[in-house]
């Protein structure tokens, strides 16, 4: 079973449980889901980032006493936690951010990120590497609460457009969000090359450590 960490606080079950519900409609993945503490608006600059990490690795720590759990993932495209974690521990920890990374780079050689914030997030650069083609966002999509809006799905078919009319071969999410709305869905019906959902490559990647195949 993989224990999933949200990095908001919210005691709405639809909101927590949203990723868990999604792993299980796509890879019939068993999952538990905790949020940290005291952080209604979750992770949005590097202070709250760095008030998350102590909370986050606390709460994987009790996650890992649970006999059921075999692996955790943060469910943030930031990976916030991922390396500190990896560091005091040898069980398994997967991060949104690294798990899209790895599934794109399998897939494509030239990858384009769509996000809603103005940079990538570094976890996600970095697991790309050469791979890595270019990074887009729309500036009237910034928060999670703008993808709910009519032409939120709309502006980030054009910004994959874009991206493949540059030369890219892969699209790899760089925010959860989409998995909200479904966006990858609506990307296929309308583009040709392979899209990754973050959400989905978590579950992709904790099936290959179920199966204890290598994922490099």
């Amino acid at each position: 079973m993989l224990g999933i960490i949200r990095v908001l606080t919210t005691d709405d079950d639809r909101v927590l449980l949203e990723h868990g519900k999604r792993m299980w409609e796509t890879h019939q993945i068993e999952t538990v889901t905790k949020c940290i503490e005291d952080q209604p608006n979750g992770i949005y600059d590097h202070e709250s980032e760095m008030m998350a990490i102590p909370k986050i690795i606390a709460l994987a720590e009790a996650l890992m006493q649970r006999d059921e759990i075999d692996a955790i993932t943060i469910s943030c495209a930031a990976d916030p936690g991922l390396e500190e974690l990896r560091s005091l521990t040898d069980f398994p920890i997967l991060g949104a951010g690294a798990c899209g990374a790895k599934a794109a780079c399998l897939v494509g050689q030239r990858v384009a990120v769509i996000g809603i914030t103005d940079q990538i997030p570094l976890s996600i650069k970095k697991g790309l590497e050469d791979q890595f083609h270019s990074y887009r966002y729309d500036p009237t999509l910034r928060k999670t609460t703008d993808l709910l809006s009519p032409d939120a799905k709309e502006k980030l078919l054009a910004i994959a457009q874009d991206a493949i009319a540059d030369g890219a071969d892969v699209i790899l999410f760089a925010c959860t969000g989409f998995s909200t709305i479904k966006l990858k869905d609506y990307l296929v019906t309308q583009i040709t090359i392979p899209v990754i959902d973050l959400v989905e490559a978590q579950a992709t990647v904790y099936e290959l450590i179920r199966r204890g195949e290598e994922i490099g």
